[in-house]
């Protein structure tokens, strides 16, 4: 038996419980994401503010500005907690992996792709808002030489 049907839709990060560890780039957004929510956290004895993170990685101030917009909206419009990880886990949540991946889409102008992530996420009113200033940030981190490579998830396929 040949059971062999293209995917529907394109495996990303956000089904593969396994995935690797985060490499720099993505460590760089995690770890400002981390501490933008939780800037006191006693696991970490560094107490770096979410700006200080980015400005070393050579992020500018408009970049600053559009990171700090990008959180401010998610926590606005989320209808739950955002799913995340203490400052010091290694792993990433399903949260920092779908704001990876929409970023990661944004910077290789997969606006479509990107949208409907993000309509996987967030609620359908917020989504085109949250594109526009997850777009901008995606474009200052390309700026600060910061590339968030998109993620394929290693699928093996039964033959």
């Amino acid at each position: 038996m040949h059971f062999h049907s293209p995917p529907a839709r394109q495996h990303s990060l956000l089904d593969d419980s396994l995935a690797e560890h985060p490499d720099i780039a993505e460590q760089t957004v995690v770890s400002a994401v981390r501490t933008w929510l939780r800037p006191q956290c006693d696991a970490v004895r560094m107490r770096n503010s979410w700006r200080e993170v980015l400005s070393e990685a050579g992020m500018t101030a408009d970049g600053l500005t559009y990171f700090d917009m990008l959180m401010r909206g998610l926590m606005r419009t989320t209808c739950r907690r955002l799913d995340t990880r203490c400052r010091c886990a290694s792993d990433l949540a399903k949260d920092e992996a779908s704001l990876l991946q929409t970023i990661a889409l944004l910077q290789k102008t997969h606006s479509h792709a990107a949208m409907q992530l993000l309509n996987d996420w967030l609620p359908q009113p917020a989504v085109s808002g949250m594109l526009k200033i997850a777009r901008w940030f995606a474009i200052s981190l390309l700026d600060a030489g910061i590339v968030i490579r998109v993620r394929v998830r290693r699928v093996t396929y039964m033959h």
